[in-house]
């Protein structure tokens, strides 16, 4: 039996470190992983399509104190009551300005306002093995989730009439593009 998690025990993730992302067109990516990274559109309508009940837990939102021309969200997407996606949005103050229904989401995905509402254009999508970050070591500790392996990543830039963002993803344990994956230890 899976542990269920009481919002009191999701905490933000720190700060990263600086991550040396690729193009999805270099490196060797299982079959089964690339085809959960190269999603080009609304990865929330991807999850969506999987059983269970999509859920958003919002951990952290505002203004940065260590930078205060950049806004950051970041959240928990949960399949059933599992998480799935760390997601990480990061918008330069300018953007927030003309986009201020961005500061009020809470508990709904970003995907649809920024595929639906927003028209976003995503530019290249890149990936990483993110397994060896710090804070994120730190954080599936704190969630209670195993530390794989390999933490399979995206991040992309995307375009928006009236100013841009940077959205990254990581991929949890319980995502379904684990599965199948032998995790060599």
């Amino acid at each position: 039996m899976q542990a269920q998690f009481p919002v009191r025990d999701w905490c933000a993730v720190s700060s990263l470190s600086t991550i040396a992302w690729r193009s999805l067109r270099s490196g060797s990516i299982p079959p089964r992983v690339l085809d959960w990274l190269a999603v080009r559109g609304s990865l929330t309508q991807r999850l969506r399509a999987e059983p269970g009940a999509l859920s958003v837990v919002c951990l952290q939102q505002g203004i940065l104190a260590a930078d205060p021309e950049l806004w950051q969200r970041q959240v928990l997407l949960l399949k059933a009551g599992r998480p799935w996606i760390w997601g990480l949005t990061q918008v330069p103050l300018g953007t927030l300005v003309c986009y201020p229904e961005l500061n009020i989401l809470g508990e709904q995905p970003l995907g649809d306002w920024l595929f639906g509402v927003a028209g976003a254009r995503r530019d290249e999508l890149m990936w990483a093995d993110l397994a060896a970050e710090p804070a994120l070591a730190v954080a599936l500790e704190a969630w209670q989730l195993p530390h794989p392996a390999a933490l399979w990543g995206r991040h992309s830039r995307l375009h928006l009439p009236r100013g841009e963002c940077a959205i990254t993803e990581v991929f949890l344990p319980d995502a379904p593009l684990y599965a199948g994956i032998v995790n060599e230890e």
